[in-house]
């Protein structure tokens, strides 16, 4: 018989894992764009992935009727993604006017709006599925407060 406490850490180290090969993946991306100047035919990979674990932590989450949403925690992750943001903004900022100062040929539209493209479609993803969680939550909660 196994020790619900083996279970319970088992299932957080593959969690921690989870997100540890998200960060992987994100730092893969920005490298092969930004550094070497790759298209997105070139990393499409990466940027699926980036795009579609959010969709399927909700899907999961939504199967299993569990919501994260918190009051609590709103104001934190609103911080901490307006912090990535202007990170990876600032950072594609230095990067193309390097780039410029290197070569007077270089066309900085393209990682412009590929990283325009990018922020868009996961700014859309993230707050669907904020609202989502949110509504989801209060109805949980009162599904399982009626179960009593």
């Amino acid at each position: 018989m196994k020790d619900e406490r083996i279970e319970q850490a088992k299932l957080k180290i593959r969690s921690e894992m989870a997100i540890i090969v998200l960060y992987g993946v994100a730092l893969s991306f920005l490298v092969k764009t930004l550094v070497f100047k790759m298209s997105l035919q070139d990393s499409l990979i990466e940027y699926l992935i980036l795009i579609f674990f959010p969709i399927y932590q909700f899907i999961r989450m939504h199967m299993m009727k569990v919501s994260i949403y918190s009051e609590r925690g709103k104001k934190t992750s609103i911080k901490n993604l307006i912090i990535v943001i202007g990170i990876l903004v600032v950072a594609s900022m230095v990067l193309i006017f390097n780039s410029m100062k290197k070569s007077a040929m270089y066309d900085w539209q393209s990682p412009v709006i590929f990283l325009l493209i990018f922020i868009v479609l996961f700014l859309t993803i993230f707050f669907l599925t904020y609202k989502f969680n949110r509504y989801r939550s209060h109805k949980y909660e009162e599904e399982f407060d009626d179960d009593k």
